[in-house]
């Protein structure tokens, strides 16, 4: 069994999101996506930025709203959201105590 801890992680900061990064997770699995556990502070929004990979937002905790392409809506425990390449996405909490947390997986599109 392996086993991570929040305390054995290295928090960062990037794209106004405090994140750990859960995989690849060295010495263990290189899945052929990538994912993080990202923490919006109370108030805040994280920067607006798109991507070359494909996206998913599956959010845990807190309330907050997000603003993908041209498309906006609050969002909620529970919710998931699918980005595509290339669009432009950010997220803002909106709770004035409560972070908005949610797990980022990402991955590249095949070459076609």
């Amino acid at each position: 069994m392996h086993i991570r801890t929040a305390a054995g992680d290295e928090l960062i900061r990037k794209n106004g999101c405090d994140i750990r990064q859960l995989y690849p997770w060295d010495g263990v699995v290189t899945p052929p996506w990538n994912s993080t556990l990202c923490s919006i502070r109370p108030e805040e929004s994280s920067t607006p930025h798109g991507h070359d990979t494909d996206e998913t937002f599956i959010f845990i905790s807190g309330r907050g709203h997000a603003r993908i392409g041209d498309e906006e809506r609050d969002v909620a425990p529970g919710d998931v959201i699918y980005i595509p390449h290339g669009t432009n996405h950010v997220v803002t909490n909106t709770s004035p105590d409560d972070p908005l947390t949610f797990v980022s997986i990402y991955w590249l599109q095949p070459a076609q």
